[in-house]
């Protein structure tokens, strides 16, 4: 055996299997390992932000079928009543404040505070409304249309009670909004992503009676007003607002139409301000330019 031994080594067979001090087992070289490293931490750059898109197209995805189940409980709603829901009935008129979600509890059987509400890529706060403050959350009622203010535009708008045609006394029907009215349901925006605010912890602990940090939320509402105005440099926080915005959807809205259809919109295309794009937020399909609040 050492004989063969002898033979194989003199012949270099031995070194070519492996043996020791074998040249085939020498390891990396600090140079290739940095070499290497490089090449990984280039393709890790190339992948992560297709990674990135990718989960943002399956929380766009999820996003998306939360609407259009948010929405099949608005139309069940509409069928069972014939008029929309209002954003919130004005406690001067009943005791509890009550706001848009609550009123299709019995349609979506979910609390504002449940998955059904939740946007994956949302990151605000969610905390129900009370009588002193809205809800905070991922999604938001277009119940104003192009009218800031107390309208009959939208589906439903603030304080409708007292403001909306009829008496304050008046039942629900005549004070709502019915279906009778939405002219072109497939060009009428119902719901969707919510514009999103500036809130101070103080003004959470005020509002909402919760200890929560400083944070960028949507008030249950969509508004075209709300978004030009928290876009101007004069509105406190449009930069964080822009910001968060951005990060949610990739800068884009989901919103359902009272057809029962959703869309994913480029924000610039949402709130444009061309006829066509302003018709989309008023129940009559008219532009109603004259009635925005623009800063």
């Amino acid at each position: 055996m050492s004989n063969e031994r002898q033979r194989l080594q003199s012949s270099g067979a031995f070194q070519a299997t492996g043996g020791e001090g074998s040249a085939g087992c020498r390891g990396f070289t600090l140079i290739e390992l940095l070499v290497v490293i490089a090449i990984i931490a280039i393709l890790a750059a190339m992948l992560l932000p297709a990674l990135s898109r990718a989960k943002s197209a399956a929380n766009s995805i999820k996003c998306r079928s939360n609407l259009r189940q948010i929405n099949l409980g608005i139309q069940g709603f509409v069928t069972d009543h014939q008029f929309y829901p209002v954003y919130n009935f004005n406690p001067l008129t009943q005791l509890q404040n009550e706001y848009w979600p609550d009123r299709i509890y019995s349609q979506t059987d979910s609390r504002w505070t449940n998955e059904l509400y939740r946007c994956p890529d949302y990151k605000g706060a969610t905390l129900d409304g009370n009588d002193e403050a809205v809800p905070l959350g991922s999604y938001g009622y277009n119940a104003k249309g192009t009218q800031y203010v107390g309208s009959n535009l939208g589906l439903g708008g603030l304080f409708s009670k007292m403001i909306v045609e009829g008496q304050v006394d008046a039942g629900e029907k005549e004070i709502s909004i019915p279906e009778s009215r939405v002219r072109v349901p497939s060009d009428m925006i119902a719901v969707g992503d919510a514009n999103l605010t500036w809130l101070l912890a103080g003004m959470m602990r005020l509002f909402y009676d919760v200890d929560y940090p400083e944070n960028y939320s949507g008030m249950a509402m969509l508004d075209i007003n709300t978004r030009h105005n928290a876009r101007s440099p004069a509105w406190v926080g449009s930069e964080g607002v822009i910001a968060a915005t951005r990060r949610r959807h990739t800068d884009t809205h989901n919103v359902a139409f009272c057809d029962g259809h959703v869309e994913n919109l480029r924000e610039e295309r949402l709130f444009a301000l061309d006829d066509d794009s302003l018709r989309r937020w008023n129940n009559d399909h008219e532009p109603h330019r004259d009635k925005l609040t623009l800063p």
